[in-house]
């Protein structure tokens, strides 16, 4: 039996880990182009043109993420932009063809009443 005289001393070899916890790991680190992807989603929402560039960026995004094999911290960010990016790429695709249709009802229109 080892008798220590501080509680608090580790075994000899050991890694002492803070308070008795888990010994501290690497912090999770970023994937650079997680908040861009995030903000290209958001911004989709308003301008036509992001929403897709989000959807294609995010799925390269994390494409690399899962290649790489490091946990990113920032992973939920991308997903969220992917997903913002690709519902409003279908609601603006939805909406353009609504529009064209419209407009070949009313110029369809206005040529059969004359």
């Amino acid at each position: 039996m080892i008798v220590m005289s501080n509680p608090y001393e580790q075994y000899p070899g050991n890694n002492p880990a803070p308070y008795g916890g888990q010994p501290y790991g690497m912090a999770p680190q970023e994937h650079p182009q997680g908040t861009t992807v995030f903000v290209l989603g958001i911004i989709g929402i308003f301008v036509g043109i992001c929403a897709p560039i989000a959807w294609v960026l995010g799925n390269r995004t994390l494409a690399e993420m899962r290649a790489s094999g490091v946990q990113y911290s920032n992973e939920q960010q991308v997903k969220t932009g992917r997903i913002l990016g690709k519902v409003f790429t279908i609601i603006y695709i939805v909406a353009i063809v609504l529009y064209i249709i419209a407009i070949i009802a009313i110029v369809a229109l206005s040529a059969a009443g004359n």
